[in-house]
């Protein structure tokens, strides 16, 4: 059985080579290729991220007994099979055999080394040495014998929640079509269906929808809603199709076809205490595809730590390094797959629009999260993706995640937090953020029956016409004009140290409460240092991906009506703060039931 496929970089999906192999100046390989040509003499190592094998895990969570290497080549390598295990900050090399192949011919031929180690910590690779002229190599894979009886029948259903990300969706689906769907050959041809929720109704159908991909337009009702509409419909569709797990997964995203092969034999060959386990997927960033986001979370009732967090994958250390497990709570939805038996009729995600719903999903039923190597997905970077809206969902969700699963924050202590986070906005004139922030407040202390009773597309709309909007500087109200100097000292202020200006800025709210010194500062839409905007009347807020920006001002008046707020916010919140989380904690599955999301999404009628 095949486990895992050695590949290549490739224009399609990653081009960064160090992720795949190492070589030797000498060797020759361009994207377009199908082998590497090694010269006599000259090195290619396979100790990294792609080509690398978990073996660690692979033991631990299946029933694998022996792991084999099959390399295809034509001419006549040495190969050196090792096993590499990260100990403190050295790295330790154990040599598992060495082998010479030789064929003659142009065509590859395989040959099959098997692995004998003394352990299975950390990562099984190997090396290649040519030996003669201009040796070829053209990939192979790690495999094992492994009975019948021990594999599980595995059938993996996708679901795509999308809002007019036309040229992502079409681009992903083509590569599983061309790769998996529509070839007869490939083992998972018929273990791999695609549902993908049209949050926005504009998919062409009848040009994407196929025997195993089906499209259906739904209500904009955020990812939450998106992606449990395709949890509902294959989970209505299960039995009749013998779908066994569900592979949650982001529109926006770029994929290696590899990842999900990956995943399957992985399920496929599972121990049965780990049946129920959830395979997740490591978040890439799109723009530097070496640099590792996320492997794993912790919630942490909402200071959220992302594990592993920028590690270079080009690196044979931080491959090392992924290779250790730490404690999980949720995997995000970018990349992630759980048994369809763990979906009922009352056990659906929380109706809770965007952010928040594939951690609340991952704390109540994730027990073990399996993550590895080679299991990721390209991402535009968050910074890249500016979204005013998202304030009012921030600690509006946070709070309905961590009153369902006993991590509530004490009352003084949240008291602080909102006091932090409105008064950073209301520093930076961003009152729109304030409000949002505060209004997300409000609203979760009307407790359950009101979020029932929301139509989660209206309050979505209305929540967009109250935050900043992002527009091309020529479609500005102000007359404003981009200039990098002034970008680019914005991104090099540095935050107050000095004791007393840290007690002015903390008093007057970074000046608002003073005459201004300057007119006009431009500053980045992510990360802003408060001194960059300090005394300032107006400031060009600039989104450096998309060329577009949003203008704010300097106002007194706004930020006393935004403390005002604030102050009156602190009474509710001591009146109805524990009434609204001992709610949501007592009757929150009245929203995860199959018939509240049926009338939710309008179903019953369909």
């Amino acid at each position: 059985m095949i486990l895992q496929n050695l590949i290549f970089p490739s224009t399609d999906t990653c081009t960064e080579e160090k992720m795949y192999f190492r070589r030797a100046d000498n060797c020759i390989y361009t994207w377009a290729q199908d082998y590497i040509a090694v010269p006599k003499g000259a090195i290619v190592e396979f100790d990294t991220y792609f080509n690398g094998f978990s073996a660690e895990k692979w033991f631990k969570y299946t029933n694998v007994k022996t792991i084999s290497l099959t390399l295809k080549i034509s001419g006549s390598f040495r190969v050196t099979l090792m096993r590499k295990e990260k100990i403190g900050a050295e790295i330790h090399t154990e040599f598992c055999g060495e082998y010479v192949c030789e064929n003659q011919r142009s065509e590859p031929k395989e040959f099959t080394y098997e692995f004998k180690s003394s352990s299975t910590a950390g990562m099984f690779c190997f090396l290649i040495n040519g030996m003669q002229g201009m040796s070829k190599f053209y990939g192979g894979n790690y495999n094992t014998d492994i009975p019948e009886s021990s594999v599980w029948n595995v059938k993996v259903a996708i679901d795509i929640c999308t809002y007019k990300r036309e040229r992502f969706i079409e681009a992903n689906l083509r590569v599983l079509r061309e790769k998996y769907l529509d070839d007869p050959d490939s083992v998972l041809h018929d273990k791999l269906e695609v549902f993908v929720s049209d949050n926005a109704q504009t998919l062409d159908k009848s040009k994407l929808e196929s025997e195993n991909i089906h499209i259906y337009k739904n209500k904009n009702v955020g990812g939450a809603g998106g992606f449990t509409r395709g949890i509902i419909e294959i989970y209505k569709k299960s039995k009749e199709k013998n779908i066994t797990h569900i592979l949650v997964m982001d529109d926006d995203v770029r994929i290696e076809p590899e990842s999900i092969y990956r995943t399957c034999t992985l399920l496929m060959c599972l121990k049965e205490q780990y049946k129920d386990a959830f395979i997740g997927g490591a978040m890439l960033r799109m723009d530097r595809q070496y640099f590792q986001v996320e492997s794993g979370a912790v919630w942490n009732s909402g200071n959220l730590v992302s594990y592993k967090q920028g590690l270079d994958l080009n690196s044979l250390d931080a491959c090392l390094f992924n290779e250790f497990e730490e404690r999980t709570q949720f995997n995000a939805w970018w990349y992630c797959a759980f048994p369809v038996n763990i979906i009922n009729d009352t056990n659906l995600p929380m109706p809770i629009f965007i952010r928040g719903d594939d951690v609340e999903f991952g704390l109540r039923n994730m027990r073990h999260l399996i993550l590895m190597n080679g299991i990721c997905v390209w991402h535009e970077p968050f910074e890249n993706k500016y979204s005013s809206f998202l304030y009012y969902y921030i600690l509006r969700n946070r709070l309905i995640d961590n009153s369902l699963h006993n991590m509530t924050i004490a009352k003084k202590q949240f008291k602080n937090i909102l006091y932090t986070q409105v008064c950073d906005e209301i520093r930076i004139y961003r009152y729109k953020n304030a409000r949002l922030l505060m209004r997300g407040v409000e609203d979760f202390l009307k407790g359950v029956n009101w979020l029932a009773e929301q139509d989660g597309e209206a309050l979505h709309k209305d929540v967009m016409e109250n935050g900043y909007k992002l527009k091309y500087l020529e479609d500005l109200e102000e007359d404003v004009q981009f200039q990098y100097p002034l970008y680019e000292a914005s991104l090099r202020a540095v935050p107050v140290t000095d004791l007393i200006m840290r007690a002015v800025n903390y008093y007057t709210l970074n000046g608002t409460y003073l005459p201004p010194k300057r007119s006009y500062a431009i500053v980045p839409t992510v990360g802003v240092i408060q001194s960059a905007v300090y005394r300032t009347e107006t400031v060009l807020n600039y989104d450096y991906a998309s060329k577009k920006g949003f203008v704010t001002k300097r106002s007194p008046k706004e930020a006393r009506a935004c403390m005002k707020r604030l102050k009156a916010l602190y009474k509710l919140i001591d009146k109805h703060y524990d009434d609204a989380v001992k709610d949501y904690a007592e009757n929150y599955r009245s929203l995860t039931s199959m018939d509240y999301w049926e009338k939710y999404l309008e179903l019953e009628s369909k």
